[in-house]
């Protein structure tokens, strides 16, 4: 066979094969990328069932778990000196306890807090002069359920300042109010 002949049967070959063979190549891509695509979308729906029914559960627990008052914190020291870390730092405070004790702290209950006295030494004074420039107070008045309690604590310690206050305090307020509610 001559070059040429050889050379136009093999194009007559490739020629209709070829769309035969894209025709073939191209259903497998399609059915590929079909079933690709189908099992996203079951993955999908799996993992949207699995957080709807994880969902459902902590909402489950959560109205089913115990908890403890949630803490309305405000200022009612007259003229005071106040510091806006204080608040936070007594709810931090509170939740800790209430996650020690596997309590959560409840959106719909609350107890009313004052913060009806504070004292905070400068820094700088406290820790060069110590229990010689006074004690730093810190105090609060928490209402809830008809009933009334106050909670205080002071300190002259060089190093810790109103943010240990704030936390002893708010563990005050977390002991009473479980007292509270065991009685």
């Amino acid at each position: 066979m001559s070059k040429d002949v050889l050379f136009s049967l093999m194009w007559f070959v490739a020629a209709t094969a070829s769309p035969y063979a894209m025709a073939q190549d191209r259903a497998e891509t399609e059915g590929r990328e079909a079933a690709a695509a189908a099992a996203e979308a079951a993955a999908a729906a799996a993992e949207a069932a699995r957080a709807h029914a994880t969902a459902a559960a902590e909402a489950s627990n959560a109205a089913s778990a115990p908890s403890v008052p949630k803490l309305n914190i405000r200022w009612d020291c007259g003229e005071c000196e106040r510091n806006d870390k204080v608040p936070p730092l007594i709810e931090q405070a509170y939740a800790e306890q209430a996650s020690e004790h596997s309590l959560s702290v409840s959106e719909t209950d609350v107890a009313e807090v004052a913060i009806i006295d504070i004292r905070q030494r400068p820094p700088g004074v406290r820790v060069m002069f110590g229990i010689m420039a006074g004690r730093d107070r810190l105090g609060l008045r928490v209402r809830r359920a008809g009933k009334e309690f106050e909670v205080s604590d002071t300190s002259a310690n060089i190093v810790m300042g109103l943010n240990h206050l704030s936390a002893s305090v708010g563990k005050s307020v977390f002991e009473e109010l479980t007292a509270a509610t065991d009685k």
